[in-house]
């Protein structure tokens, strides 16, 4: 008896290639059709009546008819083929073909399942794909530049910090070198920007002042206002919150962005920061003279992809951004809005700890001075000579190495004596985690600073077991000694918390 295929599928009830998007086509070892989807039968120009028991060849071209089964071999998965197919309208079908082919219980050959990809589907994801690989280039090769460049820029703070820190106040050289640094500042501020771009940036939430943070972000706002008016209405005494400043600059722009979109004739963004009636919360309000929106549009303006714009002027993913943002931080957000009357935004974000701000108020101009043994780790030689003055200055005694191998050579030698582990994150060969995890096993209270201009591979957390104080360069010397002086105090109590400023790396929190 010859071995055929059983029952079409779409004589089965409930068959599941009737819920597919991309064509099925069953064929037997001679090319006849045993089954065809709906899509495939729409694919071909045809339905699926007019194609029960068609041959394959019909829609195949000269040299494809007289080597159907090399074909069909060839398209065997997970093997794919771009096949010309010609349709019953004339026109002819470019298509991504894949095939499964089907036996018998004894191994006869009983024909293909083919599959076959929409083109318009294949076109959308084939750009798709090359832009993806494109994006994911310029981050690396953006984020690649921002680390090499955030080492220069801790350098030449550091070392301008260390020439006006010997100068007097009066002296006439302070002038330029705090003019050098204030500009170093600024360069710092774009490369922050460059790895939010790149999305590989580590976040750390700090107590800032509002206020100071957006003001400093006009300068960056006014150009993407074109002729729309920025105002800025800070009330005196709000509160201070606890965020990474490059996430509440975000927040900012989002919003004002929204406002000047909502105004197309133009008009005015008016920007307020201040304390609300209730306890414990600053309230950032961002308001336009725009449109407005009703309440549908209101109930839905933080979905994901809603949007009241034309196709390719907005995703939509800007107030909802904003919204993931602010409830991230413990905060609130609201909008009040009237149509032809504009919207207001409320975002309401939690006071950061008020003990800490008055002691950050309060700090000094010069580090106090510390004593005990810091292994430093960096492999940039500028930066780790600037991070051994800065850290002998305070009162250290500082073992500095350029490599993890040189660094376990070092507690080799000393042991128990080492209080601090100062490293970079990324170095070649291990990185700071694992080298971390390696000094700990020998000496289970060391304390533990890491350092990194980027985080990129690191998108998971620290891994191997590692947690410590978080410094992102370009850091001070100031924030430098502090940070070893937790670490060390926190050694001394013989066992290693989680660190002291939650670590995120490219949006993640990580508390280990």
């Amino acid at each position: 008896m010859r071995a055929e295929i059983g029952p079409a599928p779409s004589d089965r009830p409930g068959s599941p290639f009737e819920g597919m998007f991309d064509g099925a086509w069953l064929v037997a070892a001679d090319g006849r059709t045993v089954y065809i989807n709906q899509a495939m039968a729409r694919l071909l120009g045809s339905t699926q009546e007019l194609m029960r028991d068609r041959r394959i060849t019909d829609f195949l071209d000269d040299a494809a008819k007289t080597d159907l089964g090399g074909l069909l071999d060839r398209l065997r998965a997970p093997a794919a083929e771009r096949l010309r197919l010609h349709r019953d309208d004339g026109t002819d079908l470019i298509s991504l073909i894949t095939g499964s082919p089907i036996t018998s219980p004894d191994g006869v050959h009983l024909g293909t399942m083919l599959s076959v990809v929409d083109p318009a589907a294949t076109n959308g994801l084939d750009a798709q794909v090359v832009q993806n690989q494109r994006l994911e280039a310029i981050g690396q090769f953006a984020a690649g530049i921002a680390h090499d460049f955030n080492n220069l820029l801790t350098s030449i703070m550091g070392f301008t910090e260390l020439a006006r820190r010997g100068l007097p106040p009066a002296h006439p050289v302070r002038a330029d070198l705090d003019q050098a640094f204030a500009s170093a500042e600024r360069a710092a501020a774009i490369t922050r920007k460059l790895l939010a771009f790149t999305r590989r940036q580590v976040l750390i939430p700090i107590d800032v002042d509002p206020a100071q943070v957006i003001a400093d972000l006009v300068p960056i706002l006014e150009p993407l206002m074109g002729d729309h008016r920025i105002l800025l209405d800070f009330q005196p005494g709000h509160g201070w919150i606890r965020i990474d400043p490059t996430q509440l600059e975000q927040i900012v722009v989002n919003l004002a962005v929204n406002a000047r979109d909502a105004m197309p004739g133009g008009g005015t963004v008016t920007i307020r920061v201040g304390n609300l009636p209730r306890p414990d919360f600053v309230r950032i309000s961002v308001s336009d003279t725009g449109t407005g929106m009703d309440d549908v549009t209101r109930a839905r303006i933080f979905e994901p992809f809603f949007t009241t714009k034309s196709a390719g002027r907005g995703t939509g993913l800007g107030l909802s951004t904003v919204f993931a943002i602010v409830t991230q931080c413990g905060g609130h957000i609201d909008v009040e809005s009237v149509v032809g009357s504009g919207a207001t935004f409320h975002v309401d974000l939690p006071f950061a700890n008020a003990a800490f701000v008055r002691r950050r108020r309060r700090a000094s101009g010069g580090p106090v001075a510390r004593s005990g043994v810091v292994l430093l780790v960096e492999r940039d030689d500028a930066v780790r000579n600037f991070a051994q003055r800065s850290l002998e200055g305070a009162g250290y005694t500082v073992l500095a190495v350029s490599a993890a191998a040189e660094a376990l050579e070092a507690s080799g030698r000393w042991g128990e004596a080492i209080d601090v582990l100062v490293t970079d994150l990324i170095m070649p060969g291990m990185h700071g985690p694992e080298l971390a995890s390696l000094l700990r096993a020998g000496r289970p209270g060391i304390g533990l600073v890491f350092t990194s201009g980027h985080a990129a591979g690191l998108e998971g957390g620290l891994g191997h077991g590692a947690s410590g104080d978080f410094l992102p360069k370009p850091f001070s010397a100031d924030a430098l000694v502090k940070a070893a002086s937790r670490a060390a105090g926190t050694g001394r109590q013989g066992a290693i918390g989680p660190p002291k400023t939650p670590l995120t790396v490219a949006g993640r929190s990580d508390h280990r």
